[in-house]
């Protein structure tokens, strides 16, 4: 028996930072909703696993959703694109296209990092040592980094900011699963368990108790 028989929903995460799968498991677990950091993501069988799970689901009528959430940057900010496109790259091996994905980026956004004081850090230094805020960075030039840098300036704040206010950190994970969760759906699963329980009889199984 799945949680999300009866939902119209699938959901997974992502985050940016070990510290934050920690943090958010257990609203995850809470939710069933299956969840991975951004270093499974480069896995390309990772990947490509979480791609056929969407597919399953998709096939069974549910809208598949995205969550994730990372650093307040030019690269997180922009997310979503990368993410969709980092799917469309094994789309014909695995057989499934993101297209009809929803990809929600719901943290870190500058509202919450003002509201709960996180510390901006006064450079543009990338993973690999580079900055985006020189001229002579490749991706410089680029809109993503430009628009960044003209709305927020030479900063940025880590996700891991986040680990410093746990209560407001799993709250802002339960607000992003419960804006497309049905409110009702962990009630409804526990109604079907305690009834297997009773009857011993699962909804799937051939209709006699086993």
């Amino acid at each position: 028996m799945s949680f999300w028989d009866g939902v119209p929903v699938y959901i997974e995460m992502l985050v940016e930072k070990i510290d934050l799968k920690n943090l958010f498991a257990p609203v995850c677990e809470e939710y069933h909703v299956t969840f991975a950091n951004g270093g499974e993501w480069n896995d390309i069988n990772g990947r490509a696993a979480l791609m056929r799970r969407f597919a399953d689901h998709e096939r069974a009528g549910r809208q598949c959703v995205l969550l994730y959430c990372g650093d307040h940057d030019p690269g997180g900010l922009n997310i979503s694109d990368f993410l969709r496109g980092n799917l469309a790259d094994l789309e014909r091996a695995v057989g499934w296209s993101p297209d009809r994905l929803i990809i929600d980026r719901f943290g870190l956004n500058d509202d919450f990092i003002e509201a709960q004081g996180l510390t901006w850090i006064d450079n543009q230094e990338t993973g690999s040592g580079g900055r985006l805020d020189d001229p002579r960075h490749p991706d410089h030039s680029k809109p993503y980094v430009q628009n960044y840098l003209r709305r927020f300036g030479v900063r940025k704040v880590e996700a891991n900011a986040l680990v410093i206010r746990p209560a407001a950190g799993r709250a802002l994970c339960r607000q992003a699963i419960e804006r497309y969760l049905p409110p009702d759906a962990e009630r409804r699963y526990q109604e079907r368990l305690a009834l297997a329980r009773d009857t011993g009889c699962w909804p799937r199984c051939c209709g006699k108790p086993r």
